[in-house]
């Protein structure tokens, strides 16, 4: 077995300023970078960058990228579910590594962009919250990983992630990213999808049945705007449209992944029998 560094260039609001290097895992260091002049893909304000280092072990025979860029796609998905920031990655350069405790010693690729050091590092900002949280929640969901991303929940933090990163060009996109991830977690092929995604949806976050009867609503009438937009209705989503459907969505995939023990099947055989 041979043992790889990958460097992936990060564009977007990872890093708080008071964090300048957090190891996330054994595998995986995030490092703050900037470069003068440049400017975001994902805005026309100033860039925000981060130096992902992601160490993975392979076969001598194999490509070790993928796996690097599987690792830290799951890290960046749980980021935006928790932060609901949009976040892109640039592959860079890959190494050998002597052992595990070199990674992010040595940076090979990115030679522009330099290391920000912050002389008053504090974790316990409030700016620091959502990176410590999805490293807490990365934490926890890693031994499971495989399973996830390979399950339909997988596929619907996937579309969630998509659903953020579209977020900041076309509300549009947003919607219907969103609906693909509720039905990829809670709707199986030949049914009622509106009306089943509603019920199933509001059962699983609803905390009382007056929520659980506004989710329901609600969503009958977010899955008729996405209905629109995709056979080119002329209704388009409000700003309030899109923050209602992030937060159920969000919420849903949550409570999926504090479940996720259980197969789709017997997640939907629980929330129908509710």
């Amino acid at each position: 077995m041979m043992l790889h560094q990958v460097e992936f260039l990060i564009e977007g609001h990872l890093l708080p300023p008071t964090i300048g290097r957090l190891c996330v895992s054994e595998e995986l260091i995030l490092e703050s970078v900037w470069r003068a002049g440049s400017e975001s893909m994902l805005s026309h304000e100033l860039a925000n960058y981060a130096i992902a280092y992601v160490g993975v072990e392979t076969p001598k025979e194999l490509n070790y990228f993928p796996a690097a860029r599987d690792y830290l796609d799951f890290f960046l998905m749980i980021y935006s579910l928790v932060s609901g920031q949009p976040v892109t990655s640039i592959m860079g350069i890959g190494t050998t590594l002597d052992n595990m405790t070199s990674l992010g010693t040595r940076r090979v690729g990115w030679s522009s962009f330099e290391k920000i050091h912050v002389l008053d590092e504090r974790e316990d900002d409030l700016f620091c919250k959502p990176i410590l949280d999805t490293k807490r929640l990365f934490l926890l969901f890693l031994p499971d990983r495989q399973r996830v991303m390979e399950s339909p929940l997988g596929l619907a933090l996937t579309f969630y992630y998509f659903a953020v990163l579209a977020s900041r060009r076309r509300l549009e996109e947003a919607v219907i990213n969103l609906i693909i991830a509720g039905e990829a977690l809670l709707i199986t092929k030949d049914e009622n999808k509106r009306e089943n995604l509603s019920r199933r949806l509001s059962t699983l976050i609803g905390k009382n049945e007056m929520e659980k009867a506004e989710i329901s609503r609600e969503m009958r009438k977010l899955y008729d705007l996405r209905s629109s937009i995709v056979h080119g209705g002329r209704k388009r989503p409000s700003f309030n449209d899109v923050k209602i459907l992030f937060d159920y969505v969000r919420r849903a995939i949550e409570s999926a992944l504090s479940l996720r023990h259980l197969s789709k099947e017997d997640l939907l055989a629980k929330l129908d029998k509710a």
